[in-house]
């Protein structure tokens, strides 16, 4: 007959196999948790710059100040009222909208090489090892917001910013796990001094979808 210890080597063969596959699976998870959060970091970065590169080349260089704002006198030339141009910052935003969405949408299906030591975090060891692959998928809608804000220039002067707020997502992808992260850009688009007093009142910088985007507001 066999012996108890000859009966329970099986038994510890399967625990054995068992903790080993447990010990794959915890350390692939992790190696793939790191992967996913250094490329989130990269693709965050890479995107905010085409945001960035897109309202200042095709957005900013071609707008002024009184192309989004009307600025109303009465006849001894004091400011009564300050109104956006509503049919300009829409366009302004359509455009922005279909801009960023083009250059996000051509980034589908890249890819992205992350070096296995660069999860090491140990500067040495950032570029060494077998190259990991992740996936860059654009997600979501890109939403636009296009906001002003007054401040306090001087003796008898006010300044008042316009800028534009841009946010999408991306998600990366390794077999089996993603991650989603936001994308947030935010740049001035024109930015001008008010000579004399401005009115405590003025017509607000309101949209009309705040689903989509909605228009300036304070």
């Amino acid at each position: 007959m066999y012996g108890p210890r000859f009966r329970l080597m099986p038994i510890l063969g399967i625990v054995l196999i068992i903790i080993i596959f447990a010990s794959i699976l915890m350390v692939d998870l992790r190696i793939k948790n790191s992967l996913l959060t250094l490329a989130s970091a990269e693709v965050q970065a890479s995107s905010a710059e085409t945001i960035n590169n897109i309202i200042n080349n095709k957005v900013a260089s071609k707008l002024e100040y009184e192309d989004i704002v009307v600025v109303h006198k009465d006849t001894q030339g004091r400011i009564v009222l300050i109104q956006p141009n509503t049919m300009m910052i829409n366009r302004l935003i359509s455009t922005t909208i279909a801009e960023v969405a083009r250059s996000l949408g051509q980034m589908k299906d890249k890819t992205i090489e992350i070096p296995l030591g660069q999860m090491s975090g140990i500067d040495l060891l950032a570029a060494q090892g077998p190259r990991m692959q992740v996936q860059v998928i654009p997600a979501g809608q890109v939403k636009v917001n296009v906001l002003n804000e007054f401040q306090q220039a001087g003796i008898n002067q006010t300044r008042h910013l316009i800028y534009i707020e841009v946010k999408s997502s991306i998600r990366v992808a390794v077999p089996l796990m993603e991650k989603e992260t936001e994308v947030l850009a935010v740049l001035p688009i024109t930015d001008t001094i008010i000579v004399g007093e401005v009115p405590g009142t003025y017509v607000n910088f309101k949209g009309e979808s705040g689903f989509v985007y909605p228009m300036i507001s304070k």
